[in-house]
């Protein structure tokens, strides 16, 4: 939905939006989420494998059963035997290792054409090589998978996830697609012949599915639409008066939970629209201009937190929508939104 040209000198940017099927109303009374569940027994067992030769963790003589909010009587197993993995990282390290013999994989999943009546994706060319040559840069392995049917993404998901990455520092998934959010309110992405829950994405890459992953971070980056709704932004002003290290192998052995190590980054807010524009220098999706672009720029000398900062606020501050025809969809702003389970900082250092 792009605007009449000659506009390119206009504060605001043309833009044109992910366009994805019509939610349907949401009911006037939604089912209730579930609760957390868990066990109402889950007791710290001490055993030469799980305890810290400091002493840190009490006798088992004087442990007592955890509790939690969940109902009752929870849902949890028993232990039967917990499964491993070769520890990449000390417990108390405060960085990834980034130092293995590889970088890793980045995987870009795009689709631009689809089987229903979905708006084709033009731009996802152009995102696909800005993002593809700011990964390359930080020395990923980029692979590139084009309008996938959801059976077939499945099957790349997994099949990536059975990958030995026992000598890689780190793995991204990058999709970019049409999304939005069903009756019930949960979100869903795209595939060229149907859609998903957006959960899938990264249900393959948990510590126990992926062990040769376990303890490595797993960087998930989402373009696409995640509702319908706008932001308009709140205008700031002045007040009154004023002017303008390094990891190594070490013992004990610890345990980490299953989703441990991961961050999820969709290009908007729940709920929220994600843009694409052609001014100031955007040729695509806004997102993903950002993102290439911060890490191309200081991919090198920064630690993710302090990259993904800057991806949020310059897509937060630089960008406003411009579409003069629909001024539902004119001076509209755009925030990214994070999810993480990371534990310590990530760097990319050069690869000798």
């Amino acid at each position: 939905m792009d605007s009449s040209s000659g506009k390119g000198d206009n504060p605001h940017h043309k833009v044109q939006y992910e366009n994805f099927p019509q939610a349907d109303p949401q009911p006037a009374n939604p089912p209730p989420e579930e609760m957390e569940s868990g066990p109402e027994e889950n007791i710290n067992r001490k055993g030469e494998e799980q305890v810290a030769a400091d002493g840190m963790f009490p006798d088992e003589e004087s442990l007592v059963p955890d509790d939690s909010d969940a109902r009752w009587m929870g849902f949890g197993r028993p232990i039967k035997e917990r499964p491993n993995a070769v520890m990449p990282v000390k417990r108390d390290a405060t960085e990834y290792n980034m130092n293995h013999k590889k970088r890793g994989t980045a995987i870009i999943l795009v689709h631009d054409r689809f089987d229903s009546d979905l708006k084709p994706r033009d731009c996802a060319r152009h995102d696909t090589d800005i993002i593809k040559n700011a990964l390359t840069c930080l020395s990923f392995h980029v692979e590139e998978s084009w309008n996938l049917t959801r059976s077939g993404l499945y099957r790349k998901l997994n099949e990536v996830s059975c990958r030995d990455h026992q000598d890689s520092d780190c793995l991204v998934i990058v999709f970019m697609s049409h999304g939005g959010v069903d009756h019930f309110n949960k979100e869903y992405l795209c595939t060229k012949d149907g859609r998903f829950d957006t959960t899938e994405l990264w249900k393959s890459f948990t510590a126990d599915k992926c062990p040769s992953l376990a303890g490595k971070p797993k960087l998930f980056f989402i373009q696409a639409c995640r509702g319908m709704r706008t932001d308009k932004g709140v205008r700031m002003k002045h007040p009154k008066g004023l002017g303008v290290q390094t990891d190594s192998y070490s013992k004990p052995d610890y345990v980490i939970p299953l989703h441990a190590d991961m961050l999820i980054m969709w290009a908007s807010y729940p709920g929220m629209y994600a843009f694409k524009s052609n001014n100031n220098g955007i040729s695509g999706s806004v997102f993903i201009h950002f993102l290439a672009k911060v890490f191309s720029e200081d991919g090198r000398s920064a630690d993710l937190p302090t990259l993904l900062l800057r991806v949020t606020r310059e897509v937060a501050t630089l960008y406003e929508s411009y579409h003069p025809v629909n001024k539902d969809l004119d001076q509209n702003k755009q925030i990214p939104y994070i999810v993480s389970t990371l534990m310590r900082k990530v760097y990319f250092p050069v690869k000798t």
